[in-house]
């Protein structure tokens, strides 16, 4: 799919948000997590997730920690926060109208008459 990236890139904070709200994650994982779901028609460059992640951090609705994983490596890891979450479930709502929406429109299925 070309031009995945500039296709969700509208999305990427509440793709961020629903991910974290399933289980905390770091970033790679996110990535993969994206990728996998979209049947690799969708991937996020390191730098747009990055910039998303500083940006919802921020904005208060994910924190972060570090831990160490099985082998000895810390990673950073995000989780959403109770304004992240209030923000997920106002997108969600706010989806299903833009998401109908962009169906008519893109997909031709409007109708409209002109008037002369």
């Amino acid at each position: 799919m070309n031009h995945s990236g500039e296709y969700v890139r509208g999305f990427t904070d509440f793709i961020i948000l629903s991910i974290l709200s399933k289980f905390d994650s770091y970033g790679y994982e996110m990535t993969k997590i994206i990728e996998t779901v979209s049947n690799s028609n969708f991937q996020l460059t390191e730098a747009t997730l990055y910039f998303a992640l500083k940006r919802l951090q921020e904005d208060e609705k994910i924190s972060s920690y570090t831990e160490k994983n099985k082998k000895g490596m810390t990673r950073k890891f995000y989780r959403i926060t109770p304004k992240g979450t209030e923000s997920l479930q106002a997108f969600r709502i706010d989806w299903k109208i833009i998401e109908h929406n962009l169906t008519n429109l893109v997909g031709g299925g409007f109708k409209y008459t002109r008037e002369d």
